[in-house]
């Protein structure tokens, strides 16, 4: 029955237009539709929680809201936009200061190669036949 599957609709005021009012006019005339909707209505307010007292809903706010902090009003994203620029400004400014000491011009690397180079080969090779003549 079609008015039947609309007493759902219509209950929960989910039946709109022509189709509303033609339920309506159908729900005049039938008694047993008309019972059907006042118990799910019944049902309805019967699992309605109720509301709490207005003295236990104050006594709960009273505990649970918190004090407003000194900070509280403060808009942090100026003073972090600053924070931040003033930590760049710093690093450039202290990076200035310091010459980079891992530069090397190649002039002095062909001068460190050509005056240890030599040695090193020297000390390497007389270790690699120690080594060799313990083996």
């Amino acid at each position: 029955m079609k008015y039947c599957e609309d007493l759902m609709l219509y209950a929960s005021n989910e039946l709109e237009g022509g189709r509303k009012a033609e339920f309506e006019k159908h729900l005049a005339q039938c008694a047993a539709c008309r019972a059907e909707l006042a118990l799910i209505r019944r049902t309805d307010e019967s699992l309605a929680p109720a509301a709490a007292p207005a003295h236990v809903v104050d006594a709960l706010f009273a505990k649970t809201t918190r004090r407003k902090s000194f900070f509280a009003g403060w808009n942090w994203k100026p003073a972090l936009a600053g924070t931040a620029l003033l930590g760049v400004g710093l690093f450039v400014v202290l990076a200035g200061l310091h010459p980079d000491k891992a530069a090397f011009d190649a002039t002095e690397v062909i001068a460190y190669m050509s005056e240890n180079l030599d040695e090193e080969y020297l000390n390497f090779s007389n270790d690699l036949a120690l080594f060799e003549q313990e083996f």
